[in-house]
């Protein structure tokens, strides 16, 4: 497993996968950590791998935000009562 970011941070998408191909792996699947398709998912993302253009086979899944069991998650941590409102 790599961790990758888009923009501002450390490493770039480019250099996680060229990691992952000098680690001989036969192909990379992407989990955007996002709470929806957004324009980095439908955008960024995709033209970035393209870029960097990787050797193996690449997926890129729908973002973790959109799954049932994340869905359900943050339902119910919304449901709960509010705490005390901070200052």
């Amino acid at each position: 497993m790599k961790i990758a970011y888009l923009e501002l941070m450390q490493p770039t998408l480019a250099e996680a996968l060229a990691d992952l191909v000098s680690l001989k792996v036969s192909s990379i699947r992407i989990v955007p950590v996002f709470l929806g398709a957004g324009g980095h998912v439908k955008k960024d993302l995709p033209r970035l791998v393209m870029d960097a253009n990787p050797p193996v086979k690449v997926t890129i899944d729908p973002p973790i935000g959109e799954q049932a069991s994340i869905i359900e998650a943050i339902a119910a941590a919304i449901s709960k009562p509010a705490g005390p409102a901070s200052p």
